[in-house]
């Protein structure tokens, strides 16, 4: 019996390419399915942000064949408008796998992004609410109403949408694949 071979690629997805995303890795899915030596191929999705493809062929020759061929470098090419990727290579029944997310990124990158959120909230909160009423509520009460109002804001607003666009570039250091 010859030994699995596969890859499994994780895909950091660009914002506004969800849709395109999902519809293009159908596509890339049909087009294993029907090479030689395709075993399986499992999709872990981990929100719309992240996706990771396991793909299993019976041999490492017929894996690298589909790597190689015309079908597979067409669709990789449309994929990078969508994604950046990482693939890791997978031999035999067992294997350990790096998944990208949060704890991956590098923590001045998270820090950049959270910082580049925080701000501007801080200076609207502030010019909005702090100093129109320094001197008639007690700063206590003050401190914790603006706090409050900063923390849900950026929560449920603010970091969502700049970790959404932020999110090539923070995950940008995991976008190599040994020229794949």
């Amino acid at each position: 019996m010859s030994e699995i071979a596969g890859v499994v690629v994780s895909h950091i997805i660009r914002p506004a390419h969800e849709q395109a995303f999902v519809e293009w890795s159908k596509r890339m899915s049909e087009g294993v399915y029907a090479a030689s030596g395709f075993r399986s191929l499992i999709r872990f999705d981990q929100g719309p942000a992240i996706s990771h493809t396991l793909v299993q062929f019976d041999s490492q020759v017929q894996l690298d064949s589909w790597l190689g061929s015309d079908a597979f470098l067409l669709l990789r090419a449309e994929g990078v408008d969508y994604s950046l990727r990482t693939i890791q290579p997978q031999v035999g029944q067992t294997g350990v796998i790096s998944i990208p997310g949060s704890a991956s990124m590098p923590k001045w990158k998270q820090a950049a992004a959270t910082w580049l959120g925080v701000y501007p909230t801080l200076v609207a909160v502030t010019v909005v609410m702090v100093r129109p009423l320094t001197d008639s509520v007690n700063w206590l009460v003050l401190l914790t109403g603006s706090s409050v109002i900063l923390t849900v804001t950026l929560t449920w607003v603010i970091l969502p949408r700049v970790h959404r666009v932020l999110r090539p570039w923070m995950f940008a250091e995991s976008d190599k694949d040994g020229g794949r």
